[in-house]
């Protein structure tokens, strides 16, 4: 586990708010990829999701997490969605070590990466056609992670030419994403969810 993910989890552990916004900003898309391999319906993929974010902070004090958080969490996203497809009785869960060990399969690693790339691909692509003051005030808040308030004072303009940016720059995406069908399903989810956060 490197330096930045134990900063986060030690102050998550003393209950700081902001460690777990960036916590769902990092691994959010990721974790959604991973349930919707086993569960093809978006809406159910991100109740589970956010679930894992509920259970995280619930479980705070007494984290003990010896692996990367990406892993602890991937593991944790296959044995909720299990859980939740054995409640609905539309999966006969058997035991075995290939579902045991699903978080770890390096065939999952892949497909995993190539869905990220596609993901960051298409994004920064559409990034780029923004004019030069949109793709400004959207990468600051997209990717710097300040508010409205922040970059206006850091910019010098006002909150509401801000928020005027910020639905431009949606929109333009937004647009730039219907022109990608040959994109995964898993990939358009990851999309909408980050263009929508």
């Amino acid at each position: 586990m490197d330096s930045s993910e134990q900063q986060l989890l030690s102050a998550l552990r003393f209950g700081h708010e902001d460690a777990l916004r960036q916590i769902f900003n990092r691994h959010y898309p990721l974790l959604l990829s991973d349930i919707y391999r086993l569960v093809q319906d978006e809406s159910t993929c991100e109740d589970l999701a956010q679930e894992l974010f509920v259970d995280l902070w619930n479980k705070r004090e007494s984290l003990d997490i010896h692996t990367s958080l990406r892993a602890y969490l991937r593991r944790a996203a296959v044995n909720k969605t299990l859980n939740y497809l054995k409640s609905q009785k539309r999966f006969q869960y058997e035991e075995s070590d290939d579902l045991n060990n699903m978080a770890d399969h390096s065939d999952r690693d892949i497909r995993q990466k190539e869905s990220q790339e596609s993901l960051e691909k298409v994004l920064h692509a559409a990034i780029d056609t923004l004019p030069e003051k949109c793709r400004l005030v959207f990468n600051l808040s997209r990717f710097e992670q300040l508010s409205h308030k922040e970059i206006a004072e850091k910019l010098g303009i006002s909150v509401k030419t801000i928020e005027n940016q910020i639905t431009k720059a949606m929109k333009v995406l937004r647009e730039a994403l219907t022109q990608h069908g040959e994109m995964s399903s898993v990939v358009i989810l990851c999309l909408k969810w980050w263009l929508m956060a």
